[in-house]
This record gives structure tokens, sequence and C-alpha cells, in this order.
């Protein structure tokens, strides 16, 4: 498999996959633990966020450090979309599903 170069990101398409395969697997692992939204959205958090993490962190093609803003940015990139993956877990559970 090849990868996608852009922005300071190499993006390898193997780990991608390989990191999207255990996102799944703990998805699916959730959701036959918990039947509710509620809760499979907040048991999604951590997973979201390792998962965005370690593709993230993998791809940048600079090392930066501690006080780096792009490294402090990724984080909170990763931080947003975990939450907002709980959050739509709340979501759906209040209207239902």
């Amino acid at each position: 498999m090849g990868s996608l170069e852009q922005f300071g990101y190499r993006i390898n398409l193997r780990q991608l996959a390989i990191a999207i395969l255990f996102l799944a697997l703990a998805f699916v692992a959730a959701r036959m633990a918990f039947r509710d939204s509620l809760t499979l959205g907040y048991a999604m958090v951590i997973p979201t966020y390792i998962f965005l993490s370690v593709v993230i962190e993998g791809a940048r093609s600079a090392r930066s450090s501690f006080w780096g803003i792009r490294s402090w940015a990724e984080t909170t990139f990763a931080l947003a979309c975990s939450a907002g993956v709980g959050y739509l877990g709340f979501s759906l559970w209040s209207i239902g599903h």
C-alpha cells in the first residue's frame, strides 16, 4: 500500500487500515456490552481519542518539542472529536435511539 503526503503528514494507508480495524473491533465489543446509545457513545470516547492520537502522531513527518504548537493542536483536535463522539451518543439517546 502507498502513503498520502499533505501538509507535513505522511499517512501510511496500511497503518490507517489497521487502526480503523481496531476501532471497529472496539465499537463491536462495546455495542455487544452496551445496548443503549448513551453508554455506547461514552464508552467510545477513549478508543476514539486513542485512534486519532495514534493516527495523527504516526503520520507527522517532522517531530516537534513539548512546546510545539502543532502537537498541542493535534491533541486538542483529538480531544474535541472524542467529545463529539460522546455528545453524539447523548444526542441519539435523548431522541430515543
